[in-house]
């Protein structure tokens, strides 16, 4: 992928900055405070791309994420899985020992219960976000002050880091998808997926009905998810997540199964399914 401006959620050294780089060593990272400053930076040509988080294996979806990219009709053309590895950080020179409070995002803290509970005498400070915690210990400059981040942020401001991998659960990794103003189709040698949303009509069994085409086609879903349908109270749209390009004919046959049945399909994008290297 050529260099290009590649807009995340988060401070410097971020989680999402890691991903982003995995996905494409070259970009120009661009951080901003809210998911949705990362949609209207590539909807008004201040960035090429987005980075936004869909899931995480441990504390599970960010469904809102889904709502952001169809409601402003940004296309999905890529994903990455970055492994989050959780460190304990601190000002050169610090001891662990030493620390009196560490600061991280909510979700990291509760990631790394276990080991936080064995820091003896440590308050748990909740922190907007993990690199913005460790940007707060090196403005502070406080030998008692710690944060759970990663090794990205502890390059990016200049911390030691006390510990690795403090995390309780080892296999911890989050999901990300990559957004852009146009639609792209990968390149045929590549397997791929297609996210779909669907607005089924109101009645006992659509939901059942619609996933039969899919199982019926050999096309195998990868994720569902729900969501409120704001137009119309206690209604819901639901998000799939499948194995496949929207043009092949196993694909074709399912939806056009879905249609006859009164559903309502967006395609949100289809896109090369990510492979780790090595």
């Amino acid at each position: 992928m050529p260099s290009k401006r590649i807009a995340f959620q988060g401070e410097p050294g971020a989680y999402s900055e890691e991903a982003l780089f995995l996905l494409a060593p070259d970009a120009e990272s661009q951080p901003h405070r809210e998911f949705r400053d990362v949609a209207r930076a590539v909807l008004e040509h201040r960035a090429d791309l987005g980075l936004l988080p869909i899931e995480n294996s441990v504390v599970g979806s960010i469904a809102t994420n889904f709502d952001l990219i169809a409601e402003s009709a940004l296309a999905i053309v890529g994903e990455v899985v970055s492994a989050v590895h959780h460190c304990l950080l601190g000002v050169p020179g610090a001891q662990r020992a030493a620390l009196r409070r560490v600061l991280s995002h909510p979700v990291a803290l509760a990631q790394c219960e276990r080991f936080l509970r064995e820091l003896a005498g440590v308050e748990v400070v909740a922190f907007y976000d993990t690199a913005g915690a460790a940007a707060e210990v090196a403005r502070r400059k406080d030998a008692s002050l710690g944060a759970v981040a990663g090794v990205l942020a502890a390059r990016r401001y200049g911390l030691d880091v006390l510990a690795e991998r403090i995390e309780d659960e080892p296999h911890n990794q989050t999901r990300f998808l990559l957004v852009a103003r146009d639609a792209t189709t990968p390149p045929a040698d590549v397997a791929a997926k297609t996210t779909l949303r669907l607005k089924l009509p109101h009645r006992p069994g659509t939901l059942a009905r619609a996933l039969a085409p899919f199982a019926e086609a050999g096309l195998n879903l990868t994720k569902l998810e729900s969501r409120p349908d704001r137009s119309t109270p206690w209604e819901y749209l639901f998000y799939l997540d499948v194995e496949g390009r929207a043009g092949e004919p196993a694909m074709r046959s399912a939806l056009a199964a879905l249609a006859t049945q009164g559903a309502v399909i967006t395609l949100l994008g289809e896109y090369a399914r990510f492979t780790p290297r090595g």
